[in-house]
């Protein structure tokens, strides 16, 4: 059985892989009570977002979703954290309140499937394979991997990645047809966001590989390749398609670009990306020195080896494609704008495309070491970096105040780090056991830093977070209060709505609706990644449409008590507006801009804002003194209802965030609606009984099915045509 196993490389990084992911996950699983948790975003967002996805698509829910903030675009919001990613299919076929549990075990199939699809990759490049196996694991468990434990779903990328290069190269080298195209809709609907910076990357590559003639490319193997792209890309249109309109109205991607951001970085940026290759990786908040915080994903470590074997490959190998490959993987890295090509050049800095040139890095190392080149060179070159860092850093500490912030943290990475060249001198000595002395450390080294990866995120600790259980459990009682909005203290864990499947402002997610950030900039309200409306501003409250309030261990006086739900206490807003609430004035919009913070929220309060072509089609309207006899509205999926009767022509005011994806009737009759209010939604409501029901189908979400379909078709057309000629 063993020898079946060794033999068979491909089975042997999945199982290598599998295991170490197990010594990494297991025993954080044991100390949770079967439940695999961190802190921060990993419980807060990657949890509750899975189980909120869960439950809308058993549900119905899969367009719009009213438990995101104000609510949003379904396939919008959750398409960046991988709603239709192989890995989460995979949750979806257990009940929603499993998912705490099947989150560690998918963890570690990530791992695994990692593992095998860079063995796919690294394979091609070397005449042993178990130098394969060992590219796998340096891949797999780099320092960007345990770093981004945090974020569950960047791990879904680096595990398909490699597939990318793999069957790049063998339509470009062996004229294998067809899985290129499918590989790139894999990538494509698994995380649209990466898929960006995967095509770049891959784009370099090909063209290096050209340049260098590693690549041998005709004009039918060329048309080839870009159909193979092009039909990959439109089949997974159903996706792409109404994300990117969706994203286009998110303002966290205009870009402020100045000349000097666009070639230079603050010093912390350049110590950060060089540290992150010659040390082993930290966790992102608690570090040791410099920065006491860094969630751009900076680290790009191999697994014991760092660069050592990476080194001596750059001095022996300058002509390689891989050479010239990482040289301008580093340009990128150092110069702001090209690195921000890879995040649609967001001005925020992050470093998530490393895994990538982390992947080259590997094929460098084992090639390094099957063709025996000169090891101490890389270790030489390591310490000196590592020398030259340290200067650096005291000349910084000379201008700065360069400060360690955890000695012992530090102690621990810098011998961690003479582990890993122990190794490698281990492996230089006894070169006819070099790959299984390299596994051996990775194992114990991973075994080590990876748990204490997971002991750090935690706080120094490993046990599950208290009440956190409590937290992620579906109150039932909450069901009563479906039709209704809610905000949360600040005592409270944020995402609480997530969970307990109720409209609730309070949200931790970096996708919300477009106009829901114009609505917010209008009053003053800087919303990043977080929807933080404090619960004793009541006017912004009001306007908002919070009926209750989520309290947890504080006294809230300003509103009235209703009950316990678990460790929940519930308050309601008697002086709330209603969805579809009606003024009996109007304000210019330019008026309204004029005017202070404070005094646009106390206009809304009593006043519609409209632009100039609305005041010219509603002059008729206002002012007036409108009455309601009676306003129900209920929330239903991919839309909602309103029936309201009124004494007198009007717009209702509905505090849901405008999009063009939304589609009205009244007593079955189209009608138009409107964006007022800097992002709301208002809709004409005539004298009488008004029954309104609204739907919502993502703008583009049509034209992408129907395109992804009339793909597919091509694309079996085109398999078939490639097996008949084969035969």
């Amino acid at each position: 059985m063993l020898k079946r196993i060794s033999n068979n490389k491909k089975l042997l990084s999945f199982l290598l892989s599998i295991i170490l992911g197990s010594i990494i996950v297991v025993p954080n699983i044991i100390m949770g009570h079967g439940i695999y948790s961190l802190v921060a975003d990993f419980n807060l967002q990657q949890i509750p977002f899975n189980m909120l996805v869960n439950y809308s698509i058993k549900h119905g829910s899969i367009l719009w979703t009213w438990l995101n903030e104000m609510g949003s675009n379904f396939i919008g919001t959750f398409s960046f954290y991988n709603l239709f990613s192989p890995f989460n299919i995979i949750g979806y076929l257990f009940p929603e309140k499993w998912f705490p549990y099947l989150v560690g075990p998918i963890f570690i199939l990530k791992y695994g499937v990692a593992g095998i699809c860079s063995y796919l990759f690294l394979e091609r490049y070397v005449k042993n394979k178990n130098y394969a196996v060992l590219g796998s694991l340096l891949y797999t468990f780099s320092g960007f991997q345990l770093t981004n434990i945090l974020f569950y779903h960047f791990h879904d990328v680096v595990a398909f990645f490699p597939l990318l290069l793999c069957s790049l190269d063998r339509l470009i080298y062996d004229n294998k047809k067809g899985r290129f195209a499918l590989v790139v809709f894999l990538c494509a609907i698994t995380n649209w966001f990466f898929f960006i910076g995967e095509g770049i990357f891959v784009f370099i590559y090909f063209i290096i590989k050209v340049i260098c003639k590693d690549y041998k490319i005709n004009k039918k193997l060329f048309i080839t390749l870009v159909f193979e792209v092009l039909v990959g890309i439109l089949m997974s249109l159903f996706v792409l398609l109404p994300v990117f309109l969706f994203t286009l109205s998110n303002p966290r991607i205009t870009s402020n670009w100045t000349f000097i951001d666009m070639i230079k970085y603050p010093f912390t940026n350049y110590f950060e990306i060089v540290k992150g290759m010659l040390l082993p990786p930290e966790v992102m908040a608690n570090r040791s020195l410099l920065t006491d915080t860094n969630y751009s994903s900076v680290e790009a470590y191999l697994s014991v080896v760092g660069l050592v074997l990476v080194i001596p490959y750059l001095i022996k190998k300058k002509k390689s494609p891989y050479t010239i490959l990482f040289i301008i993987s580093l340009i990128f890295m150092f110069i702001p704008i090209l690195n921000n090509s890879f995040v649609l050049f967001n001005t925020g800095y992050y470093a998530r495309w490393f895994f990538m040139p982390i992947l080259i890095m590997s094929l460098m190392s084992i090639k390094t070491l099957e063709d025996k080149l000169d090891i101490i060179s890389g270790i030489k070159v390591t310490i000196i970096s590592l020398l030259v860092l340290i200067l650096f850093s005291i000349i910084y500490n000379k201008v700065h105040s360069f400060i360690i912030l955890d000695k012992y943290y530090l102690i621990v990475i810098v011998l961690e780090m003479i582990f890993g060249i122990i190794g490698v001198l281990l492996s230089n000595k006894f070169k006819n056991k070099n790959i299984l002395i390299l596994i051996l450390f990775i194992f114990v080294y991973v075994s080590i830093h990876g748990n204490y990866m997971v002991y750090k995120y935690k706080y120094n600790n490993f046990n599950i977070e208290p009440d956190y259980k409590d937290f992620i459990t579906r109150k039932s009682e909450f069901n009563k209060y479906k039709n209704y909005r809610f905000n949360t203290s600040k005592n409270c864990r944020t995402n609480i709505g997530y969970i307990n499947k109720i409209n609730n402002i309070r949200a931790f997610n970096s996708n919300i609706s477009g106009n829901a950030f114009s609505f917010y900039n209008s009053v003053g309200i800087q919303r990043s990644v977080y929807t933080e409306i404090d619960i004793n501003n009541k006017e912004l409250n009001n306007i908002l449409g919070v009926r209750y309030i989520i309290g947890c261990d504080d006294d809230i006086n300003n509103y009235k008590y209703i009950e316990d739900i678990g460790n929940y206490k519930i308050y309601e807003n008697t002086n709330y507006k209603e969805f579809g609430y009606s003024v009996n004035d109007y304000m210019k919009l330019d008026t309204f801009n004029s005017l202070s913070f404070e005094d646009r929220i106390k206009a809304l309060n009593e006043k519609i804002i409209l632009d100039n072509n609305q005041i010219k089609l509603f002059k008729d309207i206002y002012p007036n003194n409108t009455k309601y006899l009676s306003n129900k509205f209920i929330f239903i999926n991919d839309g909602f209802k309103s029936n309201i009767e009124s004494d007198n022509d009007t717009i209702a005011i509905y505090q849901i965030p405008y999009d063009e994806g939304f589609k009205a009737t009244n007593n079955n009759k189209k009608i138009d609606i409107y964006k007022v209010n800097n992002g709301f939604i208002g809709i004409k409501i005539n004298k009488g009984k008004n029954n309104i029901l609204v739907t919502y189908e993502p703008k583009g979400f049509r034209v992408g099915i129907i395109l992804s379909i009339i793909s597919c078709f091509i694309y079996l057309i085109y398999l078939f045509k490639i097996v008949v000629y084969k035969h």
